[in-house]
């Protein structure tokens, strides 16, 4: 006769598999952690708002009532047995009954059945003359097997008709959530051109807007200013004049976009940058413009676009007429080649 899984064991191992399963199909409405760390907070949440539903502690509780009495039975069944036991084989099985659970499961694994037990299990095919033993399957594998198909039941049902387990609800979810705790960001925390400050002397300004630079505009300006599709950045001329300052000049194309060419897109009013980000990619044009050389057409630089702006000059001074850009349509409007991003000028 075999040891009955005692219910101190059994009992809170099912009630363990019942609550995650319940939480499984339980909708969170809680902004999620990540990390290592993370996971663990991320379960007691979802632990919490599971046993704030009233289905769900519903669920739990006449499950726990069920195996309380399937507890109940198992021992009736256990006695009966018992009983219809010899003497001998009844004082084995109350000493293996004294034995711990744990202990006696991990033995029972490696423990080799008695030549009576085995030749009691042999299966002999007659036939062939091949012999084989009916072993029974482990508990703990038959377990797991069992809470195998369980979980894929109602992982089934929960998928055909909750939102469970639906990669694209979970996306759509949480990039709502996402995409509003941006937007309250941005209009807390974001600034318009009238608070944009050229921080073109803040070296770490500098840096995070040299690596927008050169994630978005390079594409376009190359990765040293120096034009390509979109006009040099490094001279005195410039494509668009919509502003008196050079700063908040680069900052209004950059957020509005080119007035002259549309392939310079509103990177702001499209929400492709924020205003904060728009602010330090300006200030590190204006650092390239007026704190770095030009990138001249000898060093592979873009030729000379639109009007020479005197006052924005690094030298202040107004160039040679030598040195004015071509007229031609495709100088001023620099290019006219579609390109997913243009100038900031």
């Amino acid at each position: 006769m075999k040891q009955r899984t005692p219910g101190r064991i059994f009992i809170p191992i099912i009630m363990v598999s019942i609550i995650a399963i319940v939480m499984m199909v339980t909708p969170i409405g809680f902004d999620r952690s990540t990390g290592f760390w993370g996971f663990f907070s991320n379960t007691w949440n979802h632990f919490v708002e599971t046993f704030s539903n009233g289905m769900a502690i519903g669920i739990i509780l006449i499950a726990f009532i069920m195996l309380l009495i399937v507890n109940a039975i198992n021992k009736v069944v256990e006695s009966q047995k018992f009983k219809k036991l010899s003497a001998e084989q009844q004082e084995q099985y109350v000493v293996m009954s004294k034995q711990n659970y744990f202990k006696r499961l991990i033995s029972s694994g490696r423990e080799r059945q008695s030549d009576e037990e085995e030749q009691a299990i042999i299966l002999d095919h007659g036939f062939d003359g091949i012999k084989e033993l009916d072993n029974a399957l482990p508990q703990w594998w038959l377990a797991m097997f069992y809470m195998g198909i369980v979980f894929m039941v109602v992982y089934v049902l929960a998928y055909s008709f909750t939102d469970f387990a639906h990669p694209e609800v979970e996306y759509e979810e949480f990039n709502t959530k996402e995409q509003a705790r941006v937007d309250k960001w941005i209009l807390e925390n974001d600034i318009t051109i009238e608070g944009a400050k050229n921080k073109y002397l803040d070296a770490q300004a500098i840096e995070e807007g040299k690596k927008t630079f050169e994630q978005i505009c390079a594409t376009c300006h190359t990765a040293n200013g120096g034009g390509g599709i979109g006009p040099n950045l490094t001279d005195d001329y410039w494509v668009n004049k919509t502003q008196d300052s050079l700063f908040y000049n680069i900052y209004d194309i950059v957020y509005n976009g080119s007035p002259n060419n549309a392939q310079m897109r509103a990177f702001g009013k499209r929400g492709e940058l924020t205003g904060l980000a728009i602010e330090k990619v300006a200030s590190y044009v204006y650092h390239m413009n007026q704190e770095e050389a030009d990138v001249t057409e000898n060093e592979g630089g873009a030729a000379p676009q639109g009007d020479l702006i005197s006052e924005w000059a690094k030298s202040g001074a107004t160039a040679s007429a030598s040195t004015e850009p071509s007229t031609d349509e495709g100088a001023t409007t620099k290019n006219t080649e579609t390109s997913p991003k243009d100038s900031a000028q």
